[in-house]
This record gives C-alpha cells, structure tokens and sequence, in this order.
C-alpha cells in the first residue's frame, strides 16, 4: 500500500507532528527542520527540494540558519526512530527503477 494512501495517514501524522513541535521550538517551520536535520546530518548531503513558488524557495533557504547542538540532534533522532511510517516509501513506478542507471549515449 502506498504511503500516502489514506489509511496510512493517521500513523503518519505523528512525524507530521514531530515536526510541528520542533518547529515551534526552534523558531522556524516544520520545512526548515526537515532540510536543517537534513543538512546537519553529514557534510556531503546536499538535499535538492523541488518547489514552484518564490515563497517555498526563500523558506527553504532559511533552512540554513537553522541549527541544532548535539544534544538536540540526538533527541530528534531518537523521536524519529520511535515513529513507524506505515505503506511503502516510493511508487511502484520510481520502484521498478531503482538501482537502474540510465543509458550512455
């Protein structure tokens, strides 16, 4: 089953709401966390969020100021660990593909 069908949505809900709350925490939104968690977890991940509005974009990049100590690193790993994300994490389409490079030319 998906991960975004409808039955897997209230399980779900609980990293929704992880991100909410330390969003209210740090000052920022539940995006900004996503992308600083992202960004702290490793020097050579560069994450690459798609958007089509001016305001998504200026919110993305204010992930940059978003930082966290050690401490909160820890504590919003071991709450992320806690929640079970419910249905398969891509489509089938994107599945089928994975591990398949492209053609050279």
């Amino acid at each position: 089953m998906p991960r975004d069908s409808q039955d897997n949505m209230p399980a779900d809900m609980a990293l929704v709401q992880l991100l909410q709350d330390w969003a209210v925490r740090k000052g920022a939104t539940p995006a900004q966390i996503d992308l600083a968690w992202l960004l702290a977890r490793k020097p050579w991940i560069v994450p690459i969020p798609s958007t089509s509005r001016l305001s998504h974009l200026l919110e993305n990049i204010g992930a940059e100021e978003v930082r966290f100590s050690r401490d909160e690193l820890e504590e919003l790993n071991a709450a992320g660990a806690r929640i079970t994300i419910s249905g398969a994490r891509p489509m089938p389409p994107v599945l089928a593909q994975t591990g398949v490079e492209a053609p050279t030319r």
